[in-house]
């Protein structure tokens, strides 16, 4: 019973398998531009003073 009502309610807001993928597809786009942005993120706290230092010196 509840199942189908969450069919339902998927097919009244996703529409067609076309929309669902269009859909799954933007998620999987942002999640992967969050990962990227944390890897990002992840290198400058570990390697932030290092980076700098040789950018630093590549400059004077």
């Amino acid at each position: 019973m509840t199942s189908n009502w969450f069919e339902r309610k998927a097919e009244d807001w996703y529409g067609t398998p076309e929309k669902k993928m269009r859909l799954l597809q933007w998620l999987v786009y942002i999640t992967n531009l969050y990962i990227i942005f944390g890897i990002f993120v992840l290198i400058w706290i570990l390697y932030g003073k290092y980076i700098m230092h040789a950018y630093n010196n590549l400059m004077s």
